[in-house]
C-alpha cells in the first residue's frame, strides 16, 4: 500500500474533534484531493510556510505546515499562502516533462552506501491534484470551509 496523504474540504459546521472517524464516508466531505507521500515529502519544506492548526490538541493550537502522520486542519487563515504555494508547484511542474523524474530522499542500502531515491511521477496527474487542493483552498476564502489533511 502507498503512503498518501488526503485532503478532504468540509463545511466548517463540521466537528472538527470527530471528524477523522468519518472521513472515509462521502457524505461528510464535499472534495477530496490524495497525493503521493512522495511528492508531498518533495515539497514538504514550502507546506511548514502554511498557516495551520492541529486538530488533535484539545486546544487547537495555531502553527504552519502539516502533521506529517498525523491531522491538520486549513482554515481562512490558510487559504492565500497554501492556494499561492501550490499555484506555485503547479506553475512549475507545468514545465516539465510527461514523466517528471525527480530526486527523492537520501536512503542508506544494505551495503552501508547511501543514494538519492528517483521519484517517478506523472506530469498531468500531479497537476490535476495541484489544481484541485488550488481549488479547495479557494473555498476557504470565504470563511464557510475547511481543509482536513489526514497524514500518513
Amino acid at each position: 500500500m502507498a503512503l498518501e496523504h488526503e485532503f478532504y474540504l468540509i463545511p466548517q459546521t463540521t466537528d472538527i474533534r470527530e471528524y477523522w472517524q468519518l472521513t472515509h464516508d462521502e457524505r461528510t466531505f464535499l472534495d477530496c484531493v490524495v497525493l503521493h507521500d512522495d511528492l508531498i515529502l518533495y515539497i514538504i519544506d514550502s507546506l511548514k510556510w502554511i498557516p495551520s492548526k492541529n486538530p488533535g490538541i484539545r486546544t487547537v493550537p495555531a502553527g504552519h505546515g502539516i502533521n506529517y502522520h498525523g491531522l491538520t486542519l486549513f482554515d481562512k487563515q490558510s487559504a492565500i499562502t497554501l492556494r499561492n504555494i501550490f499555484s506555485a508547484w503547479k506553475n512549475l511542474f507545468e514545465n516539465a516533462p510527461m514523466i517528471m523524474k525527480l530526486t527523492g530522499s537520501f536512503v542508506w542500502s544494505d551495503n552501508e552506501e547511501g543514494e538519492y531515491e528517483r521519484l517517478i511521477l506523472d506530469r498531468d496527474r500531479v497537476i490535476t491534484q495541484l489544481e484541485s487542493i488550488i481549488a479547495m483552498s479557494e473555498e476557504l476564502l470565504d470563511g464557510e470551509y475547511y481543509i482536513y489533511h489526514c497524514g500518513i
